[in-house]
């Protein structure tokens, strides 16, 4: 697909795989990109470091307000009315245990993963239909989708949702040309990642390294 002119969202593009994703795809002659997170300082950093820096625009969201993204992406930053969006990368989430009772993460994990990449994707299907030939849409789901933790349950719920919701929007999309496809990775050397497997070795009682090897 040539890029050139053409606009690519991140979410989650703080740190981590969305980071990554943002730094290799500003190599693409003329995209521009609009990085989204929830903290305005690292997500400055990482437009700091792409190629072309000013081509491209931040934000500083929670992707569980539907609204807020809605009202962004409709606005005179977005700059979507100038820049046809082909692609977004609905990749922002949290990791980590939630244990039943009052201080269970399940609602926050479930919100942010599950209904924030929903949210994603809905605000940006009326600018993507409205660009011409194939675009796309990638979510981050996880291996984790495929088989159980212990003390994962939100996050293994969260990510195994995001499957049923790529299935449904796929033949859903499909004829207005919006590819909508899922990655599940692996363990992934992020800190997210890093504090995922020391909960898991924690709830199980034994060292980060045997419980990074069992995965």
């Amino acid at each position: 697909m040539r890029l050139e002119n053409k606009v690519a969202i991140v979410t989650g593009a703080a740190s981590g795989i969305g980071a990554a994703t943002a730094r290799h795809l500003a190599w693409y002659r003329g995209v521009r990109l609009l990085l989204v997170g929830r903290r305005m300082e690292p997500l400055e950093e990482v437009r700091a470091s792409l190629k072309a820096p000013g081509h491209h625009a931040t934000a500083s969201l929670d992707v569980s307000n539907a609204q807020a993204l809605v009202d962004w992406l409709d606005s005179s930053e977005a700059a979507l009315e100038k820049h046809p969006l082909v692609g977004v990368f609905a990749n922002a989430g949290i990791g980590g245990p939630n244990v039943f009772g009052p201080q269970d993460r399940w609602e926050e994990i479930i919100r942010i993963n599950l209904t924030g990449t929903y949210n994603t994707l809905m605000a940006c299907k009326p600018h993507l239909s409205a660009t011409k030939g194939i675009k796309h849409a990638v979510v981050t789901s996880s291996v984790l989708a495929r088989f159980g933790v212990p003390g994962q349950t939100a996050y293994v719920a969260s990510k195994t949702g995001l499957l049923g919701l790529v299935r449904s929007l796929a033949v859903e999309w499909s004829p207005n040309g919006i590819m909508v496809n899922a990655l599940c990775p692996g363990w992934v050397e992020t800190e997210m990642a890093q504090s995922s497997i020391q909960a898991m070795a924690d709830a199980q009682g034994i060292s980060y390294d045997a419980s990074k090897a069992q995965q």
